[in-house]
């Protein structure tokens, strides 16, 4: 699994209209053409193709039987239920540490990546080599919680991160071996993912222009 900073042309491509989509400045139902995509963002047809096929990857775009292409219809409702769907990859994440019994080498890992500006999810996503998992991890990472917080600064966001990584510090993260460690994770991704989706929500409501 490449890591996120290793990027093609066509993943940044992906990543702007992605935001485009997210923020409901794309209408959902809006017909998605490579040319004019390629016009409004500076680039060639063949990254717009492969950011069409990214973005076809990470839900957000529908490809008909006539090769048409629309960006999906998103209610407040539907945000909610992906980022809780989201929250849900989080926390098998957290298990499959545990399962795949690297114990104190992942927490060290951790603990010390946690000192920097890297997110949660990110570096979940570094310790993570369950391919199927990590495939499921990078999308949630790259695409929906990079948005969500990409929105801007916001005090409970920011709080909820700073407070899973007391929890994964305290004792030197061997909180996380037990059940009750974990849950007090779940928890927290739980309340994260529910901030993040009413950003997002947010953000998309200032932008409703087509109602």
């Amino acid at each position: 699994m490449r890591a996120l900073s290793e990027k093609r042309l066509s993943d940044y491509m992906a990543q702007q209209i992605a935001d485009e989509i997210l923020s409901g400045r794309i209408a959902g139902g809006t017909q998605l053409k490579q040319e004019e995509l390629a016009e409004v963002f500076g680039a060639s047809r063949i990254p717009i193709r492969e950011a069409l096929q990214v973005l076809e990857g990470q839900g957000l775009i529908v490809r008909l039987a006539t090769r048409r292409i629309y960006a999906v219809e998103l209610s407040e409702e539907q945000i909610q239920i992906i980022y809780e769907m989201i929250g849900d990859i989080l926390k098998k994440a957290v298990e499959n540490l545990k399962n795949e019994d690297k114990g104190k080498e992942v927490i060290t890992i951790l603990s010390s990546d946690l000192s920097t500006s890297k997110r949660f999810d990110e570096i979940l996503l570094d310790c993570t080599d369950n391919a199927y998992l990590s495939k499921l991890l990078y999308t949630a990472s790259d695409c929906y919680i990079r948005f969500a917080v990409s929105c801007g600064l916001n005090e409970q966001e920011n709080k909820c991160r700073e407070e899973m990584k007391q929890i994964i510090l305290e004792e030197n993260g061997v909180n996380l071996d037990s059940i009750s460690g974990r849950k007090k994770i779940f928890k927290k991704i739980d309340v994260w993912m529910k901030v993040l989706s009413d950003i997002v929500n947010i953000e998309r409501g200032k932008n409703k222009w087509w109602d």
